[in-house]
């Protein structure tokens, strides 16, 4: 069974990173739909896909990272990925 790395494995060569000066004292802060919280950790859930969907032609899963919160474990609809969410983009 395969890994698939939905992000393109890295990016582009010869592509600096854009840096954008932002002042965050004026962004708002995201919070647990379920219960308020401000504190998130990294989990990632997995999809498995089928030998006809995979561009290999294997069975093979395809990790997803998202964040849940620190104090119920709660996942924001804002950070699941969108049903038309594809492999390559």
């Amino acid at each position: 069974m395969s890994v698939f790395d939905i992000n393109g494995g890295g990016k582009p060569s010869g592509q600096e990173p854009q840096r954008v000066n932002v002042d965050l004292n004026q962004a708002s802060d995201i919070q647990c739909s379920n219960c308020g919280g401000k504190f998130f950790h990294e989990v990632t859930f997995f999809k498995k896909i089928s030998a006809l969907l995979s561009p290999t032609g294997q069975e093979g899963i395809v990790p997803i990272p998202t964040y849940a919160c620190l104090e119920c474990g709660n996942i924001n609809e804002e950070f699941l990925p969108t049903k038309k969410q594809q492999l390559n983009g």
